[in-house]
């Protein structure tokens, strides 16, 4: 009865939120402008009339040329990816930056079910260790693990993402790490004051909260910032959550052929780390076991005091330029301060690991186009000085690291029947150096085609060949298949990795020195397949994978699917779309090592509803988990309960 009336009570909420969107709302040619605006007019320079004549009936005009400003937009690392635009992911329920990749087909994440919980995300089979993640083509990861908590990427702030063919994975970033993933942050001129909004509300105090402006403060000086902040409430026992992001962004236009930005990006993350349920010592303890399970206030946790503070300062500088004809220069400086903080004080003893890493670098991206021939050129170049310091009731311990890293990219493409046919050849040399005269030295080789045989549909084909250690090659291969019509779009891939091994930093610079260190060696195989069909106002997608090797922690296979209305209403002002989505997983075997149990067999079922009035306000409403279906998706980690949650998002013109 009480979830009756909450949502009933949701239900007006919302319904009111709507009546009072379709009635407030900026002029339409302000929303379709801002849409398109590309170029903006120096308006020091008008036309002047010379009215000094008017008594012989002649007016002399002296017309002055307008002087426009057109900015240099950044541009994917590759013409052969995946890209999922914003358009995609806007109308999908989702929390952070994370569940926007949901849409790629070869995607899975090892869920633990706590909002904010360092989710691991899975691309072509891999995960924490394997992915470069890039912001505007600047590496992100964390420096001593090589990877990164995606709820640590400002998900208002980007525009559309990247997913890399595999065989050129390994190109992009100072690693080679064999899956490479973009974030292209939003970046335009507004001709007015630009302000978005957008909030949600959940359970158990759970919210969210994002604010952007954006102006140009100066003839060819554009300013902008973005503040973010999450919160929730505590569950089972120490899972509570407080995350601010801000960032900040100074663009200044020299020229049509050159413009500079400088920008600065701060994270505070705050989090509960509770290890999941205790199992042993509930089932010594529990008269019901089933039962107290999934009782947030029965279940004991591992780590009822284990807490993670994370402190980032990113700044960089960014220059875009177009130094000849047919040409792009993307060029980067940066630094990067991060600190986390890990304490867990109990009765017998207090833990504490302080992380600090420093990381001045460099990325350069350049670009070369003719009619027969493109030539791509990357580079990277960093410097990084971690040190951690670890104590507990018996010792206390410091580690310092430090390390260099380099490495060059030329990719050479060819141009055939007017881009039908787009043969490519790629090489990296990539260099670690650990100091102490410890270093080793990476190449990678490989070549890709892409065939279009119409403008709606393409063929594509990769192998390469890249190492991590000397005496070990890892072979990448995929094998795709796209078709992009109005009402119909199919995607479909089919890919091959052996012998990828994960570089960890601070694993490696032990095993350089002749360490005995065990580490896995991963072979995976797998097909992937995207479609959707829009016939009248309905929208069938699907989204499934199958792996025939796996690493072990994937389930062997996964399903999503969903069934919508999806159209355009009250005289194409609402874009509406609203329906069922269902989930399934296949069974997960024990990660490597085999400590955790196999995960069964699960299913959940959503209903979602987004609509966008007149392309300026989204609202949003979702009820989770509609079954109430209880299950562990990690051990042991249990599945959020039923649930409602609803928002807004609004764009403001001045």
């Amino acid at each position: 009865m009480k979830i009756f009336f909450k949502v009933q009570l949701m239900f007006k909420q919302l319904s009111a939120l709507v009546l009072f969107s379709s009635l407030v709302l900026p002029q339409s040619e302000d929303s379709v402008f801002i849409q398109s605006i590309q170029t903006i007019s120096d308006t020091n320079i008008v036309a002047v009339n010379d009215t000094t004549a008017i008594s012989d009936s002649l007016i002399t005009t002296k017309t002055a040329k307008v002087d426009t400003l057109s900015p240099i937009q950044g541009i994917p690392l590759s013409d052969v990816s995946t890209i999922i635009s914003k358009k995609t992911f806007l109308f999908d329920q989702y929390r952070y930056t994370g569940d926007l990749l949901r849409s790629f087909s070869l995607n899975f994440v090892k869920d633990y079910g706590f909002i904010g919980y360092p989710n691991e995300t899975f691309i072509y089979g891999v995960g924490n260790s394997g992915i470069s993640y890039l912001q505007d083509g600047v590496f992100w990861n964390d420096r001593y693990t090589n990877s990164l908590d995606l709820n640590l990427i400002q998900s208002e702030n980007i525009d559309s993402i990247e997913i890399v063919p595999s065989p050129r994975g390994f190109l992009y970033g100072p690693y080679n790490n064999p899956v490479t993933v973009n974030f292209i942050t939003r970046d335009f001129i507004p001709p007015v004051p630009y302000a978005r909004i957008r909030y949600y509300e959940g359970p158990d105090g759970e919210a969210m909260i994002d604010g952007k402006f954006s102006a140009m403060v100066a003839k060819r000086w554009n300013y902008s910032f973005q503040l973010t902040n999450r919160s929730k409430d505590e569950t089972y026992e120490n899972t509570e959550l407080s995350l601010w992001q801000f960032s900040t962004k100074l663009k200044y236009f020299l020229s049509n052929s050159v413009n500079l930005q400088a920008y600065y990006y701060y994270v505070d993350k705050e989090q509960g780390l509770n290890g999941g349920v205790d199992y042993d010592s509930l089932s010594r303890s529990s008269d019901d076991l089933n039962a107290d399970l999934y009782d947030p206030i029965a279940a004991p946790v591992f780590a009822p005091n284990q807490k993670l503070d994370v402190l980032q300062h990113n700044v960089g500088l960014r220059t875009l330029a177009k130094p000849f004809d047919d040409s792009q220069l993307d060029l980067s400086i940066y630094y990067r301060y991060g600190l986390d903080e890990l304490r867990d004080g109990n009765d017998t003893a207090d833990y504490k690991r302080d992380l600090e890493i420093k990381t001045v670098g460099g990325a350069l991206d350049y670009r070369q186009e003719s009619e027969f021939l493109n030539f791509d050129l990357f580079a990277t170049y960093e410097e990084n000085n971690s040190s951690r310091l670890t104590e507990n009731y018996f010792q206390s311990m410091t580690q310092e690291m430090n390390n260099v890293h380099y490495s060059v990219v030329g990719i050479l493409s060819g141009n055939i029947l007017n881009n039908t046919i787009v043969p490519s050849i790629f090489y990296k040399y990539e260099s670690k150096d650990f100091g102490h005269g410890i270093s080793s030295n990476n190449p990678g080789y490989g070549f890709d085609i892409k065939i279009s045989p119409m403008e709606i549909m393409n063929f594509y084909f990769g192998l390469s060949k890249f190492n991590q250690l000397e005496d070990n090659d890892s072979d990448l291969l995929e094998l795709g298949w796209r078709l992009k019509m109005h009402y119909l779009g199919l995607d479909l891939k089919y890919f091959e990795m052996n012998n990828f091994v994960p570089y960890v930093p601070y694993l490696w610079s032990l095993i350089l020195t002749g360490a005995e260190i065990g580490y896995p060696v991963y072979s995976t195989r797998g097909i992937g397949f995207a479609g959707n069909y829009k016939f009248w106002i309905l929208l069938v997608d699907a989204n499934c994978s199958y792996y025939f090797d796996k690493r072990v922690s994937l389930p062997e296979y996964q399903f999503t699917g969903g069934l919508y209305v999806n159209d355009m209403f009250f005289n194409d002002n609402l874009d509406l779309k609203a329906g069922f989505k269902f989930y399934y997983k296949g069974e997960i075997e024990p990660d490597w090592g085999g400590r955790e149990p196999s995960v069964q067999p699960t299913n959940k079922l959503d209903f979602n509803l987004a609509g966008e009035i007149q392309k300026v306000a989204f609202f949003y409403f979702q009820w989770e988990n509609l079954f109430g279906n209880e299950y562990f998706i990690t051990p042991y980690y249990p599945m959020p309960v039923r649930n409602i949650k609803f928002g807004i998002a609004w764009e403001l013109f001045n």
